[in-house]
């Protein structure tokens, strides 16, 4: 299984995530840690603004989390 993903960080990413009905997971790290801990499986990206982004009914700090979604 190839476990290559993008992080999304931008407006333009979140919009392009959104509009293609990609599954994103949500992902606490912390610096020293290379890998982090899903925090949420996740799902489509429903909303976002520059504080948080809307995923399967929850919202999201975007300065707290890393939104991952995987590249096939």
């Amino acid at each position: 299984m190839n476990n290559t993903y993008k992080v999304l960080e931008s407006d333009t990413e979140f919009l392009a995530a959104a509009l293609a009905q990609s599954k994103v997971s949500v992902w606490f790290r912390l610096e020293p840690d290379p890998i982090g801990h899903m925090m949420d499986y996740g799902g489509i990206v429903e909303g976002y603004s520059p504080e948080s982004v809307k995923i399967a009914g929850g919202r999201f700090i975007r300065e707290q989390f890393e939104f991952r979604v995987y590249i096939k």
